[in-house]
């Protein structure tokens, strides 16, 4: 009998020991904010990313100390020995593999985020391998995608109700500014449209940045480019099974990647995660119409009202009007301020004055550095600039308004421009309101044919400016007075006095065809081909989306080598590379 009792007394006490060994690790607490997030995925020349992680815990003063971080990855074929990380600023040392998320894991050890302190994490991982499939959404010949979702922690330790969170895809070397296109991302609950520009050594990327996000929600990005600049032998195109470098000898778990079969891995993911929904979106490509609409999405958002006080040139931007039309309504303004010269009309060449004129916009400021410029391709650049910003410019001054409306109302200045011409009684009061509305009546689709029927057979008497415009002319009055500088008004503000008759004239049919030219010798000489002209311009202010697309992941913070739930992340569907959840434990 008391035999019998010391068993049970024995089989007590191993019971007790195991809950006491294991309950230290169930009982650990992790609660904690992230209030910044950044990832930048450099995608290199080999076919191999690059990526870097900034992130800051803030964490709880009631939490255990964080003192290990899981990173998901988006492909299990890395070089481990590559990684570097640090907390901040001292070196974290033992990176591995993690046994609860298909990526890393970062111990802490003694630099653990004690409870009530902040901590910045910082990782990089370099030569991560098979994130490139087959581009197969659109018309582009010869061009892959790339498609990730950042890591992302389960909400359950994760408390943050916004993050400031910032996403950069950096293409590859030699990608042109009109050659890279991006994925609308998906549950992204900022802006579809990225901040889109180059690096300082020339690369393209496009930066998706909101302070309204979280981390525990997986958002999904992507961007594709030509294949001639990564190594062809990068691209994945068939099954595989892949295993990380990892200098112990072991080798990770493998993912499922049957590419082409999305069909296939849509039900893995079913499988491993529930429910989870793939919807591709057809997006607009390359063709020449999307390249010249280089206003951004969000202005065509209808606000409410009319936005008065654009000048001539803000209403063509908001119009979509040709950039070399733009160019030369610029041009004009420039002129007609006494702020430059045309030397040679093909090519042009202008003589910008010194000092400059007061009273002269940014965007005339713009063009005038341009034309300093000796070479073609660095004036073509800056020209370039000068008119992102203006679109930008004029995007923010719309702001809350109308597009159709103000569009409307532009409109009928356009109608009264011509309409002030066209009904004066005379030659000397026509080419006065000619001069007064030269820019708005630039803006008519008629353009052309309707200056040359308005003046062909009646003489006009030329502006003070003209001689700057045209150097022929110039040349054979040597005497030119300098002309007066004023500001175009709208035809509803300005009158109809009559000028003086000493003014110089010419055959309507010759000032014609001297003014048409102007947009001829801005589209030939300086601007060149006006669609790539305007892709390189349509790229920083409207890049052009792809498509919305997704990933799976499974939430993948774990506490405590078990306070936490793992994450079987491991599908890259039809050309989509899914990076698991992770965080801190």
């Amino acid at each position: 009998m008391l035999m019998k009792k010391y068993f049970y007394l024995i089989i007590v006490i191993v019971l007790l020991l195991s809950l006491g060994i294991s309950q230290p690790v169930f009982a650990q607490t992790y609660r904690f904010t992230m209030p910044q997030y950044e990832v930048e995925a450099y995608i290199n020349t080999d076919g191999t990313l690059t990526l870097y992680y900034y992130m800051v815990f803030e964490n709880s003063s009631s939490a255990d100390p964080i003192d290990f971080i899981d990173v998901g990855l988006p492909s299990q074929n890395y070089d481990l020995n590559s990684i570097t990380a640090t907390v901040d600023d001292k070196e974290i040392s033992g990176i591995g593999p993690s046994a609860y998320v298909d990526g890393i894991e970062l111990p802490l050890a003694k630099n653990a985020i004690q409870p009530g302190e902040t901590g910045v994490v910082i990782a990089t991982i370099n030569t991560v391998r098979d994130i490139l499939y087959p581009y197969d959404q659109g018309d582009r010949e010869n061009y892959v995608n790339f498609q990730f979702s950042p890591s992302w922690i389960d909400s359950q330790f994760e408390k943050s109700t916004v993050t400031k969170y910032r996403m950069t895809i950096i293409l590859p070397p030699g990608v042109g500014t009109e050659e890279g296109v991006y994925y609308i991302p998906n549950g992204w609950p900022g802006s579809d449209t990225p901040e889109a520009s180059t690096t300082t050594d020339g690369r393209v990327f496009y930066s998706w940045y909101t302070e309204n996000a979280n981390v525990h929600t997986p958002y999904y990005f992507g961007a594709a480019f030509p294949a001639q600049t990564i190594d062809s032998g990068s691209i994945v195109t068939k099954p595989t099974e892949i295993i990380y470098d990892n200098p112990n000898g072991s080798s990770g778990g493998g993912i499922f990647a049957s590419i082409g079969q999305w069909i296939g891995s849509f039900g893995c993911c079913l499988g491993i995660f529930g429910v989870v929904a793939f919807v591709i979106y057809q997006a607009t490509t390359g063709s020449k119409k999307r390249k010249l609409q280089y206003l951004p999405p969000k202005i065509a958002i209808e606000g409410h009202g009319i936005k008065r006080g654009l000048t001539a040139v803000e209403a063509a931007v908001l119009m979509e009007e040709p950039m070399d039309k733009i160019l030369t309504m610029v041009m004009f303004g420039t002129l007609k301020k006494g702020a430059a010269t045309v030397l040679e009309r093909d090519p042009l060449k202008l003589e910008v004055s010194e000092p400059l004129p007061e009273g002269l916009h940014e965007y005339e400021k713009g063009f005038l550095a341009a034309f300093k410029e000796p070479t073609a391709a660095k004036r073509r650049g800056l020209l370039q600039a000068t008119m992102v910003e203006l679109v930008k410019s004029t995007s923010n001054k719309m702001k809350g308004f109308s597009r159709k409306e103000t569009i409307d109302y532009y409109k009928t200045i356009i109608q009264k421009a011509w309409q002030l011409v066209e009904e004066a009684q005379t030659p000397e009061v026509k080419s006065d309101q000619y001069d007064r509305t030269m820019e708005w009546t630039m803006l008519d689709k008629d353009y052309q044919g309707r200056t040359q029927r308005t003046f062909t057979g009646t003489p006009v008497f030329l502006p003070s400016w003209w001689y700057r415009y045209d150097p022929v002319y110039r040349q054979n009055i040597p005497n030119t007075p300098h002309p007066s500088v004023s500001t175009p008004a709208a035809p509803s503000t300005v009158s109809s006095s009559r000028p003086s008759l000493s003014l110089p004239n010419i055959p309507g049919s010759d000032f014609a065809a001297s003014v048409i030219n102007g947009s001829t010798a801005m589209a030939a000489g300086v601007v060149g081909n006006v669609t790539d002209f305007t892709s390189g311009i349509t790229t920083r202010t409207n890049p052009i989306p792809v498509s919305s697309s997704s990933s799976s992941g499974s939430g993948g913070f774990r506490g405590g080598g078990g306070g936490g739930h793992s994450c079987a992340c491991a599908c890259a569907c039809a050309g989509c590379a899914c990076a698991c959840a992770g965080g801190g434990r």
